[in-house]
Order: C-alpha cells, then structure tokens, then sequence
C-alpha cells in the first residue's frame, strides 16, 4: 500500500457543529499527527489529500463526510508515513503530539 508524506483535511469550519465525529478527530485527533494540516475552506465537503514530497504530483483524496472520527485517525495511520514524531508500540504506530499541528473551532457571531 502506497504511503505518503504529508496530508491536508479540508473542511468547512462550520459542518463542525453539525458532525460530532469531524469535531472530535480535528480537536482531539489532528494534533497526533505532524504530516497533517487542517485548513478550512468555505462550502467544503470534508475531504483529506495526502501528498507525495517528491516531484510526482500524486494526491490521493478520500472524502470523509460521515466517517468516525476513529476510522479517519486510522486511515490516516495506515496512509501516511511514519516520521520521527512516531513510535513503534507493538507493530503498530503510536503517535506523539509533539510538534503537531492543532486547529481550533473560530465561530463569529453578530
């Protein structure tokens, strides 16, 4: 299975209140991983697109509208590789939040 280097979750900031589960991973989850960014986008369906270093221009993109918050932390463990910010924990990855990125919630009332 194909790795990449580096990941983007787009969403818009808004279907935050309405999906529990996108809310929990971009709080909670997101900042285990160093590889991600979370940029939101205005009328976004939330998608992630992982991306290649190298020269090649290949992005792989999953739409993640619906999935649990778990199933997008797995499938981003699965999909992206391993840097100095994981470690080995029983064959599996364990991630570390050190360095991480983390996104918060900006709502504007008025």
């Amino acid at each position: 299975m194909e790795r990449f280097s580096s990941a983007r979750l787009l969403c818009d900031a808004n279907i935050q209140e309405r999906d529990q589960d996108l809310h929990d991973f971009i709080k909670r989850k997101a900042p285990l991983f160093s590889q991600l960014e979370v940029e939101y986008v205005e009328a976004a369906e939330p998608a992630l697109e992982l991306e290649q270093d190298d020269d090649s221009g290949r992005v792989l993109r999953a739409v993640v509208a619906g999935w649990k918050s778990d199933h997008v932390a797995q499938f981003l463990e699965v999909r992206l590789k391993q840097t100095n910010n994981t470690e080995s924990d029983e064959g599996g990855a364990k991630m570390v939040a050190e360095g991480a990125y983390t996104a918060e919630v900006q709502t504007c009332s008025g």
